[in-house]
């Protein structure tokens, strides 16, 4: 008989805070981002950050919320250790805000560090936590479709 790989539910609860630490900080980012851009298609891309922060701040911290409360933990209620707990932080933002590509590459760059954290839960828990494996390819997904839309709009733009 094969026997079932078992989850160290620290870790995981580990991995799962960490996510939520960088949905809060890239939802941070990316409103002061929508707020910051100046110039050609500023309101286009103000408009893609908004949606995309509106999504990780509301959608994205409520699943992973929700999946560490379902495993006994609270999600963190210090606003201040959401910068120590996230391992992505958020790449530099430039002080240009007319630099627009440098703008959208920050968010490529933040969607790329979410990606690899959400490819690293889901190889985690395959197979042996079919919930949150389920989160962890949702958020996979989405995460994916945003780099995409960053992209498209650095395309778009130049």
């Amino acid at each position: 008989m094969e026997h079932k790989r078992q989850i160290d539910n620290k870790k995981l609860v580990d991995m799962l805070k960490k996510a939520y630490a960088d949905e809060w900080i890239a939802g941070y980012y990316y409103l002061y981002i929508g707020y910051f851009v100046k110039g050609p298609f500023s309101e286009d891309i103000e408009e893609l950050f908004n949606e995309v922060a509106k999504e990780e701040l509301e959608e994205h911290t409520k699943m992973l919320a929700d999946r560490l409360q379902q495993l006994g933990e609270d999600p963190p209620s210090d606003f201040k250790s959401l910068w120590d707990l996230s391992p992505c932080k958020f790449p530099e933002v430039p002080s240009d805000p007319y630099n627009t590509q440098g703008l959208l590459k920050a968010g490529v760059l933040a969607e790329e560090c979410a990606i690899k954290a959400y490819k690293e839960l889901y190889d985690y828990v395959h197979g042996v936590d079919p919930v949150t494996e389920e989160v962890a390819r949702h958020l996979l997904a989405d995460e994916t479709e945003h780099r995409t839309k960053f992209e498209n709009m650095m395309v778009k733009q130049s």
